[in-house]
């Protein structure tokens, strides 16, 4: 059973350096289901999810949630081992914790790399370990910002399989930027393009899934259908 956390974006008002980001901007995102954000660069999805995480004290208008955080890039503690780097977000005793970040390391296939420090790690490797402690930390709200990129295509596809199945057993309210329509369409319960306008970010697309994930292959008409009509929104902003 997921936990009751919904979020409701009321006037939020945001500027950097006189360049206004969002102005006045509402949006509801529903509880426990995973909303992707697209849009093209500059139009505030990374700002959106700094703002959510309590990251923006200028931001007006939104009340900060308890947030999992995971970054573009990975952020690991430079003197702890990939394993220590997933087990410090756990509570308990660290034996246990080390045990329950040795599986989800295994899971993310990392089980020869928990030694090993970040210096030592590729870069998709490291950003691996980043997604696995932003997964375990315990928090009802888990922000992602192009957590697969840079990986390669059969190693994305295998992580959002296994990222789908841990978020189908703790149902967090997820908010999920992405630059790639196939992502959206695999692990979206809603999508929603953002586009700066005359007065700060907007939204201009905003549909829900509700094909079951195990039935999102291409080809289906249904599928084909939302993602013609996404990649028609994006390349016309």
């Amino acid at each position: 059973m997921g936990i009751d956390t919904s979020l409701e974006i009321k006037d939020l008002s945001i500027c950097y350096r006189e360049q206004i980001v969002f102005d006045h901007f509402s949006l509801s995102i529903e509880q426990n289901a995973i909303t992707c954000v697209l849009g093209p660069s500059g139009s505030g999805k990374t700002t959106l999810l700094k703002a959510l995480a309590g990251l923006l004290p200028q931001a007006n208008g939104i009340v900060p949630n308890a947030a999992s955080y995971i970054f573009q890039e990975p952020r690991l503690i430079p003197s702890m081992t990939a394993l220590d780097n997933v087990a410090v977000v756990l509570s308990g005793k660290l034996k246990e914790n080390r045990a329950f970040a040795r599986k989800y390391l295994a899971d993310m296939e990392l089980a020869d790399a928990e030694t090993k420090y970040p210096h030592e790690l590729s870069g998709g490797m490291a950003q691996r370990v980043s997604i696995t402690r932003g997964l375990l930390f315990d928090a009802p709200l888990l922000l992602m910002d192009e957590p697969f990129k840079g990986l390669d295509l059969a190693l994305q596809e295998r992580l959002i399989k296994y990222f789908i199945k841990y978020w189908e057993k703790s149902k967090k309210t997820c908010v999920f930027v992405t630059h790639s329509i196939l992502e959206a369409l695999l692990v979206a319960d809603r999508v929603i393009v953002l586009n700066q306008g005359a007065k700060g970010a907007e939204v201009v697309f905003d549909k829900k899934l509700t094909m079951p994930r195990e039935r999102r292959a291409l080809g289906e008409s249904s599928v084909d259908a939302f993602r013609s009509e996404l990649h028609d929104t994006l390349v016309n902003l």
